[in-house]
């Protein structure tokens, strides 16, 4: 057998097929965005911490019948390391059916006049995607128009994803897995549910980072699940006078000297002014990227990567020796990953050394730079070891100050003092990989591990924000998360990154 086909590996010796049985897209294909087969990718992770990926596996559907899986992992280690299988195609999409697109915003249609004559946009409403753009130049189009980059948010569109978790033993050796070892598995698939040759099926699998509730203190993943989340590939900026769509904005958007030193209810207001949403009179289907977006953000770069180390597989990112933020947009020519040539600061300095460089995988600066804001979650602590983790995912004018409404995820946060690793981290599916125990030192050099610091309060009510800034050297990365400051807290380190929940709710039954 090829060892780097699996026929027996996920759950049950006799898997040979995986078909979708339920698939949830309410976006036609006469929209103008791009669709992709559906998939399956399998990541092994070590039984006793989930730190270390051991092997990643795809399957995805060929016609009716689902295709055996196969290894993905990493071809190396470093930079020119992730599986050159991991690629965005001539249409635009990318691992996961991810793709770039611009988002209209604003209904003045007169500003829009110079950009339809050059290229008709797919779509003339707010709020709704106009183009798709390059992965290689997110300064363009798919087909070459250079479009006015103030009228648009820049984001990385990602159709549903439905995860879920579970422990095995290995039935046989194949790729890096041995024969008679436990391991974690995530699944992560475009569908909730999978029917396996024999009749078992997989199921119970929640869009957790595509769904929305919108009852305060409540966390619904099953009910409201939109088509496709937007997460915003910059780091977020808040528009002035001068700016064409008006002032008070948060828009993600190449070249901008990027916004911080604003609480997290700041943030949130600036995000809540954009878009009005028509479904359950909220203010907004935009919003801070919240903690289950933030995780599914890193599941798909766990994936492409084979590691949690993003350091190491990517680069540092704008991570030593920096005075202040990055400005954005240097990372529009490299790809879904890799590292800029040169990248411009706030202060107007421009380097070229590593780690003063951004670095990107999907979005630009997801470590260094700015600490970012996640929304709708805070770190509750009564005693030590007794952090508690609230995050929700209601849309829409609900502050994080004054009113605390988030329910309680069942997970608990490491209380650890600043700067130690990553050392287990939670697999209930909903929160997983949420750290929950830490040591001494992080493992900066060592692809199996996260690489990535984290810190954690003690008696009070934190903020949350991850990436690390500009100068925590290794104490950086795509897992790094600080819950060590009080959540009305602000700092020149702290800034944002937008989210938007676009398209028709569907309504599930897993």
């Amino acid at each position: 057998m090829n060892n780097k086909t699996v026929i027996a590996v996920v759950a049950v010796s006799a898997l040979t097929i995986l078909l979708c049985v339920f698939l949830v897209m309410s976006q036609s294909s006469d929209d103008g965005l791009p669709e992709g087969d559906d998939y399956l990718y399998v990541m092994y992770t070590d039984p006793l911490s989930n730190v270390n990926v051991v092997d990643v596996y795809e399957s995805h559907m060929d016609g009716r019948s689902a295709t055996p899986l196969e290894q993905r992992y990493r071809t190396s280690v470093g930079p020119d390391g992730i599986n050159s299988k991991w690629v965005f195609d001539k249409n635009g999409l990318g691992p996961f059916n991810s793709f770039y697109a611009a988002i209209n915003l604003t209904k003045e249609s007169s500003v829009y006049e110079n950009d339809d004559s050059a290229e008709r946009r797919l779509s003339d409403s707010v709020g709704e995607v106009a183009y798709i753009l390059n992965p290689d130049d997110l300064g363009s189009t798919l087909s070459g128009h250079r479009f006015d980059k103030e009228l648009y948010n820049v984001m990385l569109v990602i159709p549903t994803v439905y995860w879920s978790s579970d422990r095995i033993t290995q039935s046989e050796t194949v790729g890096n897995l041995e024969a008679g070892k436990q391991y974690n598995i995530l699944y992560m698939s475009s569908c909730p549910s999978y029917s396996l040759s024999g009749g078992k099926e997989i199921a119970g699998m929640k869009a957790y980072a595509h769904s929305a509730s919108y009852n305060a203190g409540e966390a619904d993943f099953s009910t409201n699940v939109y088509p496709y989340l937007c997460i915003g590939v910059y780091e977020s900026y808040i528009t002035d006078s001068n700016d064409v769509v008006g002032s008070g904005l948060l828009v993600s958007q190449s070249g901008r000297a990027v916004s911080h030193n604003k609480t997290v209810d700041e943030f949130k207001g600036y995000a809540d002014a954009l878009t009005p949403a028509g479904t359950k009179k909220l203010e907004s289907d935009y919003q801070l990227w919240n903690y289950y977006q933030w995780t599914l953000c890193k599941i798909m770069s766990y994936t492409v990567m084979g590691s949690k180390n993003s350091q190491v597989m990517v680069g540092l990112g704008y991570s030593y020796d920096n005075e202040s933020p990055a400005v954005s947009g240097s990372t529009d020519t490299v790809g879904f990953f890799g590292n800029a040539k040169a990248t411009e600061s706030e202060s107007g300095i421009i380097t070229t050394e590593a780690g003063r460089v951004s670095s990107k995988l999907f979005i630009e600066n997801g470590w260094g730079s700015l600490n970012e804001f996640l929304g709708d979650s805070f770190v509750e602590g009564y005693e030590e070891d007794f952090q508690r983790l609230h995050a929700g995912n209601r849309l829409g004018g609900e502050t994080m100050i004054e009113s605390r409404n988030q329910p309680y995820t069942g997970g608990i946060w490491a209380n650890v003092s600043e700067y130690k690793g990553i050392s287990s981290t939670e697999t209930k599916p909903s929160i997983w990989d949420m750290p929950y125990s830490t040591e001494k030192s992080a493992h900066p050099d060592d692809p199996t591990y996260p690489g990535d610091a984290m810190n954690g309060g003690d008696s009070g009510v934190y903020s949350i924000v991850v990436g690390g800034n500009w100068d925590h050297r290794h104490n950086n990365g795509a897992a790094f998360a600080c819950a060590g400051y009080p959540i009305d807290y602000t700092a020149d380190y702290r800034g944002a990154r937008l989210a938007y929940l676009l398209g028709d709710l569907t309504t599930t039954s897993n």
